[in-house]
């Protein structure tokens, strides 16, 4: 039924029987040949394109999904302290009085960088710089002024609960507080 050839025997059999169907078959294969390396040449430009097109998509997402937070902006301080006076008379930059102390203030962060702050403390008594830091976990603030320190929790996109402490030549603070967005 079914007839046996070997390797050669086809190949014989299947070639052109002359030299101008040679010819043509070459032109074929070279035809051939350059329609699969365009071929492979398109494809890899594809691949390219895709992988970088993923790299770029992961890239953004990655910074998208930091979360940290944007603080700019001027928030309003309520907190109470207490105070130990060390001598006569407060420090200049101390915005707390008295043994117990209330205090309303501003929290002004005029420049974000990154996880790093820049900004302003204003309170009636005193004004002062401020520098502080986001940590990793994008809810921790750390923040130094002039003559003190400053921890907090992010509790929102609109709340910090801090603490705050200075302890200077004319006296020590410690405080506790909220720091609100304003809108």
């Amino acid at each position: 039924m079914y007839e046996k050839f070997t390797y050669e025997e086809l190949v014989k059999q299947l070639s052109p029987a002359n030299e101008d169907e040679d010819e043509e078959t070459s032109n074929n294969q070279l035809t051939q040949r350059n329609f699969i390396e365009k071929r492979r040449l398109a494809m890899k430009k594809i691949l390219i394109s895709f992988t970088l097109l993923a790299f770029l998509l992961g890239t953004a997402i990655c910074f998208a999904e930091s979360g940290i937070p944007n603080l700019v902006g001027t928030w309003t301080v309520q907190a109470e302290g207490g105070v130990i006076l060390k001598g006569a008379a407060h420090g200049a930059k101390t915005h707390h009085r008295g043994e117990f102390s209330a205090l309303k203030a501003e929290w002004v962060v005029t420049k974000q960088q990154g996880r790093v702050l820049h900004g302003l403390f204003k309170s009636p008594r005193a004004t002062e710089k401020f520098v502080a830091v986001i940590a990793e976990d994008n809810k921790s603030l750390y923040q130094a002024d002039e003559d003190g320190f400053l921890e907090g929790q992010i509790s929102s996109n609109d709340k910090i609960n801090i603490i705050y402490r200075h302890s200077t030549s004319k006296d020590t603070v410690v405080a506790v507080g909220t720091l609100t967005r304003k809108k």
